[in-house]
């Protein structure tokens, strides 16, 4: 195998498929990367056996010059880190790779390695997924998605399917849920679907998604996803992210989202999100992370304490209050990542009683919700 490439266009794709390459692992060979040239395409692959990425380099002209000229197909591994790190440092904007059977010679400029490559054949193959069906959004849109629902998967094995993000498609609305049993989030958005996915749910891991959504680009880029064969195929660009789901029963979580309010309360986002911030520097020191609401029709008084360091009080005024006065306490944690992920410059919390859950709705976004549990602490 033999080709010349652009420094910037290799290291870009290269910088993208590492994210489904691990450091560690039994198998050495998924340590590295798979370099294919074929059709006058160059295509790399990192895959860990539950998340892959394939991106495509296609030659383009760029200031007269062609961007990728190979000169002989073939195929070969490199160990991805250390391949990184050198083609960071190359001291020329062009790159050559010259493959003989696994002695991978690297030039640029006047630089020259010598790479020990691993036989391509040993590198696995991806599942193939039906690529003619499924939906279409937006690359913007599926970020959000994502960002609004994968922070509140679990962490811990013992239960696998709350680790993944729920996606439920019907009646042409996408519906992603994600949840620790302490806290959840859910949002929706109104798509376009083949016939064949007239109802479907997947469970899809929080890793692959918070992964996706860091390769995703921020823009309007159209983004074409398939589930099928207990796969998840995204299609962008020139990029192909593949992720394994999660077999098992999702919890029925529509029946503990409370549908009548005793209190429903609307603050300004960043007002409201700096006060439990610096709430949270004493939060943090005690064992539950909690804050403590006074919630009054004219003053909202946040506070919380640390035994070691002292106490924090802080009153903000609400933009409206509608029902009772109501005190409650929570996970510091769990408020400040749902306030992050609120869009808007107003949300709405809405009370159903001191130890019942309590919803935060972005206002003027009502299709993404975040539910969390409140603290059951004896001097409330």
């Amino acid at each position: 195998m033999q080709f010349v490439i652009q420094k910037s266009e290799f290291l870009q794709a290269l910088q993208q498929v590492t994210k489904a390459i691990p450091s560690r692992t039994p198998k050495p060979i998924l340590t590295g990367v798979l370099i294919t040239a074929k059709d006058q395409k160059l295509t790399l692959t990192g895959y860990d056996l539950e998340i892959g990425i394939q991106v495509d380099i296609e030659n383009h002209v760029e200031d007269g010059l062609n961007t990728l000229q190979i000169e002989q197909e073939g195929e070969i591994v490199l160990q991805a880190k250390f391949l990184l790190e050198i083609t960071r440092k190359l001291p020329h904007s062009l790159m050559r790779i010259d493959v003989q059977q696994v002695t991978v010679t690297l030039q640029s400029g006047n630089a020259v390695f010598q790479l020990n490559g691993l036989d391509p054949r040993e590198y696995p193959d991806l599942p193939i997924v039906d690529d003619d069906r499924g939906f279409v959004l937006s690359s913007g849109t599926l970020k959000n998605l994502i960002d609004h629902t994968s922070f509140a998967v679990a962490s811990s094995e013992v239960r696998p399917t709350i680790m993944g993000v729920l996606w439920r498609y019907d009646e042409g609305k996408l519906t992603l849920t994600g949840t620790d049993s302490h806290r959840l989030s859910k949002d929706a958005v109104e798509v376009e679907s083949q016939e064949s996915y007239a109802m479907m749910e997947s469970i899809i891991p929080g890793k692959s998604l918070q992964e996706l959504a860091r390769i995703l680009p921020d823009d309007e880029m159209p983004v074409d996803i398939m589930i099928e064969n207990q796969q998840l195929l995204v299609t962008f660009g020139h990029v192909r992210f593949l992720s394994g789901l999660i077999e098992g029963t999702f919890p029925d979580t529509s029946r503990i989202i409370p549908t009548t309010f005793r209190t429903i309360i609307v603050f300004t986002t960043d007002e409201l999100r700096q006060s439990v911030e610096r709430a949270d520097l004493l939060a943090r020191d005690n064992d539950n992370n909690i804050v403590r609401f006074s919630m009054r029709r004219n003053n909202i008084e946040i506070m919380s304490h640390s035994p070691e360091i002292g106490k924090v009080v802080e009153s903000i005024d609400p933009i409206t209050f509608e029902g009772e006065d109501m005190m409650i306490a929570c996970n510091a944690r769990y408020l400040l990542e749902a306030l992050r992920q609120s869009p808007t410059e107003r949300v709405r919390i809405e009370f159903t009683g001191q130890g019942s859950p309590f919803l935060l709705r972005p206002v003027g976004k009502e299709d993404l919700m975040h539910l969390i549990l409140p603290v059951r602490i004896a001097n409330l």
